[in-house]
C-alpha cells in the first residue's frame, strides 16, 4: 500500500513553513486589496476568507516535514487526525448547540454561520495543535530521561 501512488501523500519541504506563515495574515491584505477595488463583501465572506487563508496555512505546517522525520512523527500524525476529528465532532456540536439556542432567544448568541472553509478550518488547527502537542510531549519526555 506504501507505494501506491494514490495513498502516498508526500511531505512539503521545510521551506513552505515561510509561505504557511504568510497565509495567516493574508486574509487582511486580501480584504484591503478588495477593499480598495470596492468589492463589496458581506460579513461572511470576509469570515469564510479568513477561515480559508488559515486553513490553507494550518495544512501546509501539518504536511511540512520536521527536522527528524521517522516512523513516530508518522505515527504522530496519524495520531493528529484521528485526534483532530475527535475534536471537529465536539466543535461542530457546540456550534449547532449555540445556533439552536440562538434560535430560541432573542439571538443574542448566534455564533459563526457554519461553511466549508470555517469546518477546515477547525479541522486544520484541532490536528495541527494534536501533532504539535504530541512532538512538544516526546522532546519533553526525552529531555526527562536524558537527565
Amino acid at each position: 500500500m506504501e507505494k501506491d501512488k494514490i495513498l502516498h501523500v508526500p511531505l512539503l519541504n521545510k521551506k513552505w513553513k515561510i509561505f504557511a506563515y504568510f497565509l495567516f495574515p493574508a486574509p487582511i491584505l486580501a480584504i484591503v486589496i478588495l477593499s480598495l477595488l470596492e468589492v463589496k463583501l458581506t460579513g461572511d465572506a470576509v469570515s469564510d476568507l479568513g477561515y480559508a487563508f488559515w486553513a490553507m496555512g494550518a495544512i501546509i505546517l501539518i504536511l511540512t516535514a520536521e527536522e527528524k522525520e521517522d516512523e513516530m512523527i508518522k505515527h504522530f500524525r496519524l495520531q493528529a487526525f484521528q485526534t483532530g476529528f475527535y475534536w471537529l465532532v465536539w466543535g461542530l456540536g457546540f456550534l449547532i448547540v449555540v445556533h439552536v439556542l440562538g434560535n430560541f432567544t432573542s439571538e443574542l448568541i448566534s455564533g459563526p454561520k457554519i461553511s466549508a472553509p470555517l469546518v477546515m478550518f477547525l479541522l486544520s488547527s484541532y490536528v495541527l495543535g494534536a501533532l504539535k502537542y504530541q512532538i512538544w510531549k516526546s522532546n519533553q519526555i526525552d529531555e526527562h530521561r536524558s537527565k
